[in-house]
């Protein structure tokens, strides 16, 4: 075969791919709504007091109901603030009615318009019972110092064996948006690559593409370009997610946060490259578009189902499930990154499962190139696997 061959061929290949793509209004589009996402999710909730305190308006009408209010609104140990506001019998009745309070307490009752929140009840609740006691003690003739030691005990000294992370609800809400955004990026590419696939083989572009260019120096072209592509979509929308989450205080932006940033792109980079020669494939097993969804369907499960598993991570990131699917090459690519970005992940093990993921890459890449090669200038039909590895076997021996 004459022609372009080796690096130059899959370099002149994959600077195709870029450079198309970036041509694409659809693409440039998609790519700023998606960093607007990452942006609104980063500030939106910090602008709107999420993972604050909860506060609750809650209404008074005698000295008892604002006394037992007064100790609630002192309670410690309660992520609540009360906005604490007194108030006649009829003001009572209208607030509730208005919805200008979420509760009244009016001597020892607590009255809502609706089912009141778990939270106000058990702050109220603890409060009446403080006043209570003090009542009782005070009729048992019990005084001063004593009733504030009776009242007001020493609290339970709280340890832990191992320390406690105080961003641990931070780094967790981090670590989702890194699982969502890798099942998107490798959903996408792994899509744009079939399509793209498809879209050369039923238009005959891809015979042309061959008669200078080798099947394998196309297909690793074509996946350098879109990985390429991809990566630095994930690197942009990184460091803006990053800068947004530190500009708003949603996120303590460390070094570990960092690391864990960058061994997520890592995981992207490893994923894509377990994925692509299979989506590839996916798209050269198909004449026309309409039949690529059942082609890929397969390959989209695997994803999906990974996807699921990491929300299990998520909540039990030491667990046996975490475990294992960390060792399986689909799956490690989106159920890794939230382990090491909640710190659960030791370092023996994010190298082991980067040596297991790359080491299936590698047994794919082959195999996926030998199906590419025998499926892409196949039309008319859907062609089997098999078939497609035998027709390479065929055009190697007929070429011999």
């Amino acid at each position: 075969m004459s022609g372009l061959q080796g690096r130059e061929a899959i370099a002149l290949v994959a600077r195709r791919e870029v450079t198309q793509k970036l041509r694409e209004k659809s693409f440039l589009i998609s790519m700023g709504v998606t960093v607007t996402i990452i942006v609104l999710v980063a500030v939106v909730p910090a602008l709107l007091g999420a993972g604050g305190p909860t506060t609750f308006t809650l209404g008074t009408t005698d000295a008892t109901s604002a006394q037992i209010a007064a100790n609630a609104k002192r309670a410690p140990g309660f992520d609540v603030e009360l906005d604490v506001r007194s108030m006649s019998p009829a003001e009572a009745k209208q607030a509730i009615d208005d919805g200008s309070v979420d509760a009244v307490l009016s001597g020892e009752a607590l009255r809502a318009k609706e089912e009141p929140d778990d939270q106000l009840v058990g702050i109220v609740q603890a409060a009446a019972r403080e006043v209570r006691q003090a009542q009782a003690l005070r009729r048992a003739g019990v005084r001063g110092a004593e009733l504030q030691a009776a009242l007001n005990p020493p609290a339970l000294k709280v340890t832990t064996v191992e320390p406690v992370d105080p961003e641990r609800d931070r780094k967790g809400a981090f670590a989702f948006v890194a699982v969502l955004v890798l099942y998107t990026q490798l959903l996408t590419y792994g899509y744009l690559l079939a399509s793209g696939v498809v879209e050369e083989k039923s238009s005959r572009v891809v015979e042309v593409l061959l008669s200078t260019i080798r099947p394998k120096d196309l297909l690793a072209g074509k996946i350098i370009g879109l990985g390429l592509l991809g990566f630095g979509q994930l690197v942009v929308m990184t460091g803006v997610g990053l800068l947004a989450a530190t500009l708003s205080g949603a996120l303590d932006v460390t070094g570990e946060v960092v690391g864990a940033a960058a061994l997520a792109l890592g995981w992207f980079v490893l994923g894509y490259a377990f994925y692509s020669g299979l989506f590839a494939c996916a798209g050269a097993l198909v004449p026309r578009q309409e039949e690529l969804q059942a082609s890929m369907t397969p390959l989209t499960m695997l994803i999906l189902i990974s996807f699921f598993v990491s929300f299990i991570v998520l909540d039990d990131p030491d667990g046996t499930l975490a475990h294992v699917t960390s060792f399986i090459p689909f799956s490690a690519p989106i159920t890794m990154p939230p382990r090491i970005a909640l710190g659960e992940a030791p370092a023996y093990e994010i190298v082991i499962a980067f040596v297991v993921t790359l080491a299936g890459a590698l047994a794919l890449i082959p195999l996926a190139g030998r199906i590419y090669s025998g499926a892409v200038l196949r039309t008319g039909s859907a062609i089997k696997v098999r078939d497609a590895w035998r027709a390479t076997k065929t055009g190697a021996e007929s070429r011999a």
